[in-house]
């Protein structure tokens, strides 16, 4: 079923914290896309539809994470990216990026 706020594309290697990330999401209204554990599953998904935002958290080193990131930037799809302050820190920003991305 879709979610009120939109499609969002979920790639997270880390299966214990895919499960809390996709009930957030649903939680929040959201219609989740994965999660997909490699970034070339992402890619597919991505390739397959466009989301409305993205939440991208690799933990294992991928050559690929950059070029899904610029995919969803070339297609001004803002994302979350979990590389960035740690995991820690994209729990505490997943609900105020949702937030900000819904308005």
């Amino acid at each position: 079923m879709a979610g009120n706020h939109g499609r969002i594309l979920l790639v997270e290697d880390d299966p214990t914290l895919a499960g809390p990330m996709v009930d957030l999401l649903l939680a929040e209204d959201y219609e989740v896309d994965g999660p997909y554990a490699s970034v070339s599953d992402g890619m597919a998904a991505l390739a397959s539809q466009f989301p409305d935002g993205a939440v991208v958290d690799l933990h294992r080193p991928s050559q690929g994470a950059s070029l899904l990131k610029d995919d969803l930037e070339a297609y001004a799809i803002p994302f979350l990216d979990g590389e960035e302050n740690g995991t820690g820190a994209l729990e505490r920003r997943l609900l105020p990026w949702l937030r900000h991305m819904h308005h």
